[in-house]
């Protein structure tokens, strides 16, 4: 059975198609950028196709999308100028790419186990800036969503691991690197959790 990367490699044009003309999470990150300086250096921690990562360049940022899906980072970088785009894995150290005012992580922690969060917050931890924020992107619930997980793909099984999430268990495994600061919420019903977080002002 095929794996998370593979299954993002085989539909990264899909992915694309469907999300560069979604605008639905501009309000959360006009919202998320409030927290932040003028002109802020972002992460989009599991950009994909990076679609999130035009949207925050044409609000000002200066952006660097990171994803270990070698297509959808390849069209990131046909789609987009004036953005860099690495292909890495979120759990290896990408501390070579510099420090960060905030960091975003739509929707990449449905494929990370609750037993790997504290090392994905670790590596966040390690490129923000003393006091940055950071933005994620859930789905509420504990433990892999079986449905979610596996599909067939031209007579292909994959499995890409999508696991749910409360923020009960964000703030346990971020604990001592990362504050709750805010759930933000608006009109438009959503299945998913959009959560800030602060660095810790005592992180060290």
């Amino acid at each position: 059975m095929k794996n998370t990367k593979d299954f993002y490699n085989k539909t990264a044009s899909e992915w694309a198609d469907k999300w560069y003309d979604d605008e639905s999470l501009i309000p959360y990150i006009k919202e998320f950028f409030n927290y932040l300086p003028k002109k802020p250096r972002i992460l989009d921690l599991c950009c994909g196709a990076g679609y999130e990562s035009m949207r925050m360049k044409k609000l000002g940022a200066d952006v660097v999308g990171l994803d270990f899906s070698e297509e959808s980072i390849k069209i990131a970088n046909e789609r987009n100028s004036g953005i860099s785009f690495v292909v890495e894995d979120m759990l290896n150290d990408y501390s070579y790419l510099g420090k960060f005012d905030g960091c975003v992580v739509i929707a990449g922690f449905v494929h990370i186990p609750n037993e790997k969060l504290s090392k994905a917050f670790e590596k966040i931890d390690n490129v923000l800036n003393d006091n940055g924020f950071l933005f994620i992107v859930v789905k509420e619930g504990t433990g892999k969503n079986e449905k979610s997980s596996y599909a067939t793909i031209d007579g292909e099984d994959y499995d890409r691991d999508f696991y749910l999430h409360t923020l009960e268990e964000l703030k346990g495994y971020s604990s001592g690197k990362f504050d709750f600061v805010k759930e933000l919420v608006f009109e438009n019903a959503s299945q998913w959790e959009y959560y800030i977080f602060k660095k810790c002002s005592t992180n060290k």
